[in-house]
C-alpha cells in the first residue's frame, strides 16, 4: 500500500519522458500529533529516490530526477525501452533526511503504484 494520499496508479507508456509527479511530506500539526508522516518541527535535509522492479532490482533509468522544495518531493519518471527498461510494475522508494536541528535520521517511504506499459 503506498504512504502517500491522493494518488493512483501511475502508468506510463514506451518512450514517455520527463512526466512529473509530486508527493508532500505532511507535517505533524503538533509534537504530540499523529497526523503527518513527518514529526512537527522537523526539517527535511535531502531527499533519495530511487525505483525498483517488483522482484527488488533498482531500475535508475526510471527516474529522470527529482528534487525538493519544502516538503514536496517532484520525481520526473521516464520509460525509456531503449535504456532496457522493460513494462511490468514498479515502485519508488524515497528515503528523506529529516532533522529537528539536533537530530538527523532517514525515513522510508514507498509509492507502489507505477505501471509500465504498452496502452
Amino acid at each position: 500500500m503506498p504512504q502517500f494520499e491522493g494518488t493512483s496508479v501511475i502508468t506510463l507508456q514506451p518512450y514517455d519522458t520527463n512526466i512529473p509527479y509530486q508527493f508532500e511530506f505532511t507535517v505533524c500539526s503538533a509534537s504530540t500529533a499523529n497526523d503527518g508522516a513527518i514529526p512537527s518541527g522537523h526539517t527535511l535535509s535531502s531527499v533519495t529516490v530511487t525505483a525498483h522492479r517488483i522482484d527488488g532490482t533498482a531500475v535508475p533509468t526510471l527516474i529522470a530526477h527529482s528534487s525538493y522544495t519544502g516538503f514536496i518531493e517532484t520525481i520526473w519518471l521516464s520509460y525509456p525501452t531503449s535504456a532496457g527498461t522493460v513494462g511490468g510494475r514498479y515502485h519508488l522508494q524515497i528515503l528523506p533526511t529529516i532533522s529537528d536541528g539536533t537530530t538527523t535520521y532517514t525515513k522510508e517511504f514507498n509509492f507502489n503504484r507505477i505501471v509500465l506499459k504498452d496502452l
